[in-house]
């Protein structure tokens, strides 16, 4: 009988085990999705982003003053 009753408490203790680690799993599958949602919205605001920066490198303006800027990347290198 002592055997049997050693084998009924693994078993329950098992079942703890289990019911705990399938709770955990839940709770790491939903935390997973509200990760993912948040890459997906930090994606989108980067994309976003890239696309400012390549309309303002497209602009007209951006253009024009490109040569301002060379020079003044060259004029940093000179002075330091």
């Amino acid at each position: 009988m002592g055997d049997a009753s050693a084998r009924d408490e693994e078993i329950r203790q098992l079942r703890a085990t289990l019911r705990k680690m399938r709770h955990e799993i839940s709770e790491l599958s939903l935390r997973n999705e509200e990760l993912e949602k948040e890459l997906r919205r930090a994606n989108r605001t980067v994309a976003g982003a890239w696309e400012q920066i390549n309309v303002m490198r497209h602009s007209s303006s951006w253009q024009m003053t490109a040569p301002v800027r060379a020079l003044k990347t060259v004029l940093r290198g000179v002075l330091r």
